[in-house]
């Protein structure tokens, strides 16, 4: 959903995450859920998790959207752009000259034009030619050295493309790369771009070569709609169960969403799911790159509900009342709920430190 000005934005009953850009430093995830006449407030404190666990048994691997829909966020677009929108009789008159024909891609409906067709309407005036700029190599430049130096225990990173090939269901694998490597290393994209954008062969990629690892930590980096978005929240089910039980061990996963048209919708729903199906693990989060203030946001649903921060500390509201106290101990984990109509909060902590914190970005 688009962000909250006030409790009147928020559907009843439905989580609300803040966007990260927006939050305290000191705060890792802020959730809140109206419930009648209040607000149901669950925070994480941000916790770098290189320092609470030591990297022991831990592997961590990054997958990147290769799907056909990327291929601009990598820099491999044609290196042109519009000037102003054609009209329906330009684009019919294209495509009477064969400088154009329609076509349906990765789940798009576009219009693809020849070489002679953009040269043609370069004189015109209609494009220009553009420096491309690849995002997705920005992002795994900082995200992938994070993770080989601070969390994996081997010290590397595994890399792989997903969504690729004819139907978007394969996946190519990129390497394992250290943190030096990967700050050097080239992301331009898979040999195979990929016509559908499936995302269950990446996590099964994962799951199955560390099956043995004692925590798994994967991020999937995308652009656009899931198209078996229905079988992954089916397997998180059942992954979420399996993990209560002990019968596998932990992971967790990580969307991030780039560009323009990111479903919100679906990583949200993922992020959410289980609140809606009542599961006892937690297995996704999810960011949106451009909101993110640091990679270290991706270890914002990385706590530990048992860690203890302080000896003691204290949640107020903004008309100065006591939502929580915590006397025997501040957790990293914090639920309180607060008044309908509150706008932020104060977290009280002993020796007398106050982190501010507004519910709406203000």
């Amino acid at each position: 959903m688009t962000a909250a000005k006030s409790h009147a934005d928020l559907p009843e009953g439905r989580n609300y995450q803040i966007p990260n850009k927006s939050l305290n430093g000191a705060f890792g995830e802020l959730n809140i859920t109206k419930r009648g006449d209040k607000l149901d407030v669950v925070l994480t404190v941000l916790i770098d998790p290189s320092q609470s666990s030591g990297g022991e048994n831990w592997q961590t691997g990054v997958a990147i959207d290769g799907s056909y829909s990327m291929r601009d966020e990598f820099g491999a677009g044609s290196g042109l752009e519009w000037t102003r929108n054609p009209s329906s009789a330009e684009i019919d008159d294209f495509h009477s000259k064969g400088y154009a024909s329609r076509i349906e891609r990765d789940g798009q409906h576009l219009v693809e034009f020849t070489p002679s067709g953009l040269e043609a309407m370069e004189k015109l005036g209609l494009l220009r030619r553009t420096e491309s700029e690849n995002k997705i190599q920005e992002i795994a430049r900082k995200a992938i050295p994070y993770l080989a130096d601070k969390l994996d225990e081997d010290g590397g990173t595994t890399v792989i493309y997903w969504a690729c090939g004819a139907k978007g269901d394969e996946i190519q694998v990129a390497g394992d790369y250290t943190g030096d490597e990967a700050k050097k290393a080239e992301y331009s994209g898979p040999s195979s771009w990929g016509e559908g954008t499936y995302l269950m062969p990446a996590i099964r990629y994962f799951l199955d070569r560390f099956s043995d690892a004692k925590m798994g930590f994967y991020v999937f980096i995308t652009d656009g709609a899931i198209d078996d978005f229905e079988e992954v929240k089916d397997f998180t089910c059942q992954l979420s169960h399996d993990l209560n039980a002990g019968k596998c061990n932990d992971v967790k996963l990580v969307l991030i969403g780039v560009g323009s048209q990111i479903d919100r919708k679906q990583l949200e729903e993922l992020d959410d799911l289980p609140d809606e199906r009542d599961l006892p693990v937690d297995v996704w989060d999810h960011k949106i790159a451009e909101e993110m203030r640091d990679i270290s946001d991706i270890f914002a649903e990385l706590v530990d509900e048992n860690m203890i921060l302080a000896p003691s500390g204290r949640v107020m509201d903004d008309k100065g009342g006591v939502a929580k106290e915590y006397s025997d101990g501040l957790p990293a984990l914090i639920e309180f709920s607060l008044p309908l109509e509150a706008k932020s909060f104060s977290l009280e902590i002993a020796g007398g430190n106050v982190v501010s914190q507004s519910l709406y970005g203000g």
